[in-house]
C-alpha cells in the first residue's frame, strides 16, 4: 500500500495560545499581534489571519506592525500556554497514528501507513477531518491537515487550504500537484536558492520539468539538485520517526533599551538560564554545552560557547556556565547590549545518561542538590504558575522589565 502521511499544522498557533491565555484581552479582540509591547524594539511572533490581511507578518518590526494596524491588540508569547497546548494536541493525535513526530512547537507528523483495516477502509482525508474536529474538541486548537505520500508533499498540501483545512494529494496525483506550484512554495527552497533558480529562468515548478538531473545538478549542486529533480515530478521519499533528535534548546531576549551595566546583564542571563533549564527538563533532556549570544547596539553579534565533561539540566549549573561566558565577551568589548540569549547543545536523554554527582563541585558542574531544587520549582510552576519560586536575584529586580523575549526554540 502507498505511504500514508499526514501534517497537523496549528493554525495561527501562538495567537491562539494568547486569546487561550487572556480570554478577557486578546481573547476579544479578532486584531491581535503576538509579540513585545507596542514601544518596544522587538519582532512580531505572529498575527492573527485578521492582523495579516493589514500587511502583518511574522519577523517584522513591532513598531511597522503598529504602523500598519494600530488598532491591534499586542500581547506577549503565552510560553506556558504554548508548551501546554502542544503536549495536549500531540496528545490526541498519538491516538489516531502509531507515529507521530513533532516537527515543531505546532507541526506534527503522522504516518498512517497500513492502518487502512484499523480504519475500516475510511478514506485519508474522512480521517484527517475527524482527527481535526478532535483537536478542536479537545484542546481548542483549530489545524490544517495536509496529507500525501510523502512528507515534503504533506507539508505542503497543509498550506493549502489554511485555516481549519485538509487539503490530500492522492496517490499518483503528486506530479499534477506539484505542477501548479511555485519553487519559492517549496520547504527548503529559500530566497537565495530561488533567485539562484530565477536567475536561469526557472521560476514555477513547471520551468524545471524539461531540466535533466545533470544539469540541475550543475546549477545547484548534487544534493539539492537530486532532492528538487525528484521532488518537483512528485517524487518524496520522506518519512515520518516518532522523535527525530533534538539538537538544541535557547532562550533569548530582545530590550527595549540597551543594557550596558554588567550585573544587569547578569541578572537578565539568570532569568534566561531559569527559562533554558526549564525547557531542558521539561523534554527529559540533559546537556553538556552551553552558548552565550550577545548582540550590540550596531547589530554586531558575539558568541562563546563551553562544554562541560558531564551533561547537566539545572539552572545553577547553566547559569554558572553562562556567567563565565559572559564575563570574557563583555571582557573583550564593552558597551549597550541589544540582546542576549542562552542556549544548550550536545543534549541526551535521561536513559542515556545515569551519572550522579555528589557534594559541590566547581564552575558548571552539577549536584544532586541542584537537580533537586530544580525538579521543585518545576513542580511549583506547574501548580502555582511560573515565577513561584526564582532566585531572589530575579524576585528582588525592578518590576520594570522593559524587555522582549522570543521565547524557547529547540531544533
Amino acid at each position: 500500500m502507498p505511504p500514508r502521511i499526514l501534517l497537523a499544522d496549528c493554525d495561527s498557533y501562538f495567537v491562539r495560545c494568547a486569546m487561550l491565555a487572556d480570554p478577557e484581552g486578546a481573547g476579544r479582540s479578532e486584531l491581535v499581534i503576538v509579540g513585545g509591547s507596542a514601544s518596544a524594539r522587538g519582532v512580531v511572533t505572529s498575527a492573527s489571519y485578521a492582523a495579516r490581511r493589514f500587511g502583518v507578518h511574522a519577523g517584522m518590526p513591532m513598531g511597522a506592525a503598529m504602523r500598519l494596524c494600530p488598532n491591534a491588540v499586542v500581547v506577549p508569547v503565552p510560553g506556558e500556554m504554548v508548551s501546554r497546548k502542544h503536549h495536549e494536541v500531540r496528545a490526541v493525535l498519538d491516538e489516531f497514528s502509531p507515529v507521530v513526530e513533532a516537527a515543531s512547537v505546532d507541526e506534527f507528523y503522522l504516518d498512517l501507513t497500513g492502518t487502512e483495516m484499523l480504519y475500516h477502509g475510511e478514506p485519508l482525508q474522512a480521517t484527517a477531518r475527524r482527527i481535526q474536529r478532535a483537536v478542536m474538541d479537545r484542546t481548542g486548537i483549530s489545524i490544517s491537515i495536509g496529507g500525501a505520500t510523502g512528507r515534503t508533499l504533506a507539508k505542503m498540501a497543509a498550506s493549502v487550504d489554511k485555516p481549519f483545512g485538509v487539503h490530500v494529494v492522492p496517490p499518483g496525483g503528486e506530479a499534477q500537484f506539484m505542477a501548479r506550484l511555485q519553487l519559492a512554495d517549496i520547504p527548503g527552497v529559500g530566497p537565495a536558492l530561488a533567485e539562484s533558480l530565477r536567475r536561469r529562468g526557472a521560476t514555477a515548478v513547471r520551468d524545471l520539468i524539461p531540466i535533466d538531473l545533470p544539469t540541475l545538478v550543475s546549477w545547484v549542486g548534487e544534493s539539492r539538485g537530486t532532492w528538487l529533480y525528484h521532488l518537483v515530478r512528485g517524487e518524496d521519499a520522506g518519512r515520518v520517526t516518532a522523535r527525530r533528535p533534538q539538537k538544541s534548546v535557547s532562550h533569548e531576549r530582545t530590550f527595549a533599551k540597551d543594557v550596558a551595566d554588567p550585573e544587569e546583564l547578569e541578572t537578565r542571563l539568570m532569568m534566561l538560564a531559569a527559562d533554558t533549564g526549564a525547557s531542558l527538563r521539561a523534554e527529559g533532556l540533559r546537556a553538556r554545552t552551553v552558548t552565550v549570544r550577545i548582540r550590540y547596539s550596531d547589530f554586531t553579534d558575539r558568541s562563546a560557547a563551553r562544554t562541560a565533561p558531564d551533561p547537566m539540566e539545572s539552572d545553577r549549573a547553566i547559569f554558572a556556565i553562562a556567567r563565565e561566558l559572559l564575563s570574557g565577551l563583555l571582557a573583550r568589548r564593552g558597551g549597550g547590549v541589544r540582546l542576549l540569549g542562552v542556549g544548550v547543545s550536545k543534549l541526551v536523554g535521561d536513559e542515556e545518561d545515569d551519572l550522579v554527582l555528589f557534594g559541590d563541585t566547581p564552575g558548571g558542574a552539577e549536584t544532586e542538590r541542584d537537580r533537586k531544587l530544580a525538579e521543585a520549582a518545576d513542580r511549583l510552576a506547574g501548580k502555582y504558575g511560573k515565577g513561584a519560586l526564582v532566585p531572589a536575584r530575579i524576585a528582588n529586580r525592578s518590576p520594570r522589565d522593559g524587555t522582549r523575549g522570543r521565547g524557547g526554540s529547540q531544533e
